[in-house]
C-alpha cells in the first residue's frame, strides 16, 4: 500500500472517530474537566504519583484540564482510541502480516468509548490502558528472549504502580505471546501473573489499595461503586485478539483480502459501538450535563429553546432557573412543567450532577446556607474533591458570609491552575473588605439576600426560608419569582 494511501485512510478514520465522539459525547468532556482538577503544585503532583496508578492519573488530569476548550476533549479522546488500535495492530501484525487485523484492532477502543457513559468511570483508565499497550508493543519488539523475560517481570511491577490494575492486560498478553513464540520455554512467563498477584497483595496489605476487587479489576478506576462491564470487555478483548492472531498465523492473506478484512473489522467495531451506545445511553443524564454547561455560560435561551415538555422537570432545575433569569418563570411554569405536583421534587442529592444543580440554583436564590452545603457535598463526591466551579461557589459564599480565611484557602487552590488563576486572583480584593463585597454586583446581591435570622441553619421549611430571603431583598428578580411560584404551589398542595 502506498504511503499516501495509508495517510488518507488514517485521516479519514481519525475524522470519522472524532465526528462520532463529538456527536455523542461533546458535553461530557466539559463535565470530565471537573474531575481530578490539575494543580501546578509539586506537592500535589508527587502525592498523586505515589498513588497506585498515579502516573496515568497525573497525565490524565493534565490533559482533561484543557477539555474546557471546545473540541479538545474530542480530539484527545479520538487520538487515544486510534493510538490504542494502532498499538494493538502493530502487535498482531507480527503474527498476521499485512492489514487483515487492522480493523478488528479497534474493538477495545469501541468498548472504551462506551465506558464514558458511566459518570463514575475515571478518564485515567483510558490513559492507563494506552500505557500498557505501548509497553506490550515494546515488549514483543524486544530481542533476545531472555532479556525480554527479565524486562517483562520488571514491567509488571512498574506498570502496576504507574497505571494500576489494568496491568493485567499486559500480564496476560505477554504470557500468551511468549507461549506462542517459545512453546514450553515460554512457561517461564507464568511468573508474570505471580508477580502481578504479589504486587496486588503487597499494595492491599500496605493499605494502598482498598480491596482485591479493586486490585484485580477495573473497579479501581471508578470513583463510586458501579457496574464496570465495558472496561472488562475492553481489557479481555486484547488477549483474545492475540489468541486470534496466533490461530491465524498459519494463514497468509493477499493484499486485497487483507484490506477487505480490515475494512470489515473497522465497520464491525463502529457498528458495535453505535449499537451498544443506543442501548446504554442515558438521555436524562446527558441532558443535565448539557444544561449545566449552558447555565455556566449563561446560555439561558438555549436551555429554554431545547426543553422537552414530554420529559419530567424537577422544580429545582436548570430549566426553571433559565425561565427565572428571563423573567418568565411564573407565567410559563405550567407550559414547561405539565406533570402533576407529586412529581415535582428535588433531584437525588447523592449524585454530583444533582448536588451541582442544587448549588447553582440555591446560589441564584441567595439561599446561601443550603447552597454551601450542596456545594461542599458536591465537591466531596467529585473524584479529586476539586470541582473548579464548586470551589468558585465556595469562595463566593464564604466571602459573603465573612469566612475570609476559608475563602482564602480555596482562592489559593485555584491560583495553582491555568484557567481559574486570574479569576481567583481577582477575588483577593474582597478578603477582609465588607464594603467591597457589598459594592460588587454579584456578591453584593448575595449579601443583601442574607436574612436577619441565622444564615447557616434554616428550620422553617423551604417556603418559609424563601420568604425570609425575599423579605431581605425583595428587589431581586430571581428570588421574587421563585417565592411567588412556591406560594402558589404550597397553596395548591395544601388543598
Amino acid at each position: 500500500m502506498k504511503r499516501s494511501t495509508k495517510i488518507f485512510i488514517i485521516a479519514v478514520l481519525t475524522l470519522l472517530t472524532a465526528l462520532g465522539i463529538h456527536l455523542t459525547q461533546e458535553f461530557r468532556f466539559y463535565h470530565l474537566e471537573s474531575n481530578w482538577l490539575f494543580l501546578y503544585d509539586w506537592a500535589d503532583i508527587c502525592a498523586r504519583l505515589k498513588m497506585t496508578g498515579g502516573l496515568a492519573l497525573v497525565i490524565s488530569s493534565f490533559l482533561t484540564q484543557f477539555f474546557r476548550i471546545p473540541l479538545v476533549g474530542v480530539a484527545v479522546t479520538a487520538l487515544v482510541y486510534l493510538a490504542c488500535g494502532w498499538l494493538i495492530y502493530k502487535v498482531l501484525s507480527r503474527k498476521v502480516p499485512g492489514t487483515a487485523m487492522a480493523g478488528i484492532s479497534l474493538l477495545p477502543a469501541a468498548f472504551m468509548f462506551l465506558c464514558l457513559e458511566n459518570d463514575y468511570y475515571g478518564y485515567h483508565a483510558h490513559i492507563a490502558l494506552l500505557m500498557n499497550l505501548a509497553a506490550l508493543y515494546g515488549y514483543v519488539s524486544m530481542r533476545p528472549a531472555a532479556c525480554r523475560t527479565l524486562c517483562g517481570a520488571a514491567a509488571v511491577i512498574l506498570l502496576y504502580q504507574m497505571t494500576g490494575s489494568v496491568t493485567l492486560v499486559f500480564t496476560v498478553s505477554a504470557l500468551i505471546w511468549d507461549l506462542s513464540e517459545r512453546g514450553l520455554k515460554g512457561l517461564v512467563s507464568l511468573g508474570y501473573p505471580v508477580v502481578f498477584i504479589l504486587m496486588a497483595m503487597l499494595l492491599i496489605r500496605a493499605g494502598r489499595v482498598d480491596s482485591w476487587e479493586k486490585a484485580l479489576t477495573p473497579f479501581m478506576y471508578y470513583s463510586r461503586p458501579s457496574t464496570y462491564f465495558f472496561p472488562i470487555y475492553a481489557w479481555a478483548s486484547v488477549p483474545l485478539l492475540m489468541l486470534v492472531a496466533v490461530i491465524l498465523n498459519r494463514f497468509r492473506f493477499s493484499p486485497s483480502k487483507g484490506m477487505a478484512y480490515a475494512m470489515a473489522g473497522c465497520v464491525a467495531a463502529f457498528l458495535l459501538a453505535g449499537n451498544l451506545y443506543g442501548k446504554v445511553h442515558s438521555r436524562t443524564t446527558y441532558r443535565m450535563i448539557q444544561e449545566q454547561y449552558w447555565a455556566e455560560k449563561d446560555e439561558w435561551d438555549r436551555i429554554i429553546r431545547t426543553a422537552d415538555r414530554r420529559q419530567p422537570t424537577y422544580l429545582v432545575s436548570y430549566l426553571n432557573l433559565a425561565l427565572a433569569q428571563k423573567g418568565q418563570l411564573v407565567q410559563n411554569f405550567r407550559y414547561y412543567n405539565p406533570q402533576s405536583l407529586a412529581s415535582i421534587m428535588l433531584p437525588t442529592p447523592n449524585l454530583k450532577l444533582g448536588l451541582t444543580l442544587q448549588s447553582n440554583v440555591y446560589m441564584a436564590w441567595g439561599y446561601l446556607g443550603s447552597a454551601q452545603k450542596a456545594t461542599f457535598d458536591g465537591n466531596l463526591v467529585t473524584p479529586g474533591s476539586l470541582h473548579p466551579r464548586l470551589i468558585q461557589s465556595l469562595i463566593k459564599s464564604n466571602l459573603v458570609l465573612g469566612a475570609d480565611e476559608v475563602a482564602e484557602k480555596y482562592i489559593t487552590l485555584l491560583e495553582k491552575t491555568i484557567f481559574y488563576r486570574k479569576w481567583a486572583e481577582s477575588m483577593r480584593k474582597f478578603l477582609n473588605d465588607v464594603e467591597a463585597v457589598r459594592n460588587d454586583p454579584e456578591l453584593g446581591r448575595l449579601h443583601a439576600s442574607l436574612p436577619d435570622t441565622d444564615e447557616y441553619a434554616r428550620y422553617e421549611g423551604l417556603v418559609g426560608d424563601l420568604r425570609d430571603i425575599y423579605m431581605a431583598n425583595p428587589s431581586d428578580r430571581i428570588i421574587s419569582q421563585f417565592y411567588e411560584l412556591y406560594q402558589i404551589l404550597d397553596k395548591e398542595g395544601s388543598r
